[in-house]
């Protein structure tokens, strides 16, 4: 079964705090589609399998960066 993600989708805003400064992180997209030319066109769920991360079944890796401190950092978002 294929899941969708919210973020991805425009359901569900992105509101986390960088842990460093505090400030407000910018939601940077899956993970997975900064790891080849294809990924952004594959689904999560054929991703989470073969990216070499341990994500849960029904999670979605998204890259967060801080544009203050330019921290970095992935979050799971359930799907």
């Amino acid at each position: 079964m294929s899941y969708i993600c919210p973020v991805c989708n425009g359901l569900q805003e992105l509101n986390t705090e960088c842990p460093v400064c505090s400030h407000q992180m910018n939601d940077c997209g899956r993970l997975s589609d900064y790891l080849g030319p294809y990924s952004p066109y594959r689904e999560i769920d054929e991703i989470s399998m073969s990216d070499g991360t341990a994500v849960q079944h029904d999670q979605c890796l998204h890259l967060v960066n801080c544009s203050d401190c330019h921290y970095s950092f992935t979050i799971q978002i359930s799907s």
